[in-house]
């Protein structure tokens, strides 16, 4: 399920925003607030791949959409 909003909120997010910062940051933020409430801290591994999976998403974007 995570791989897949991952995937699907960078492009939806550069869509709105057009900036290709912003839902990497977010996702970052987000995973890394689920890592210490609700999982435990070897979550913290997926959020940095998530996090760097969003970013090259969004730059893939940023790089189509020009």
């Amino acid at each position: 399920m995570f791989p897949i909003i991952v995937i699907l909120a960078p492009i939806i997010g550069y869509l709105l925003t057009r900036k290709w910062f912003v839902i990497p940051l977010l996702i970052f933020v987000v995973f890394t607030i689920l890592t210490f409430t609700i999982f435990n801290e070897s979550f913290f591994i997926w959020t940095v791949l998530y996090t760097i999976l969003s970013l090259i998403i969004s730059l893939i974007m940023k790089f189509l959409k020009k």
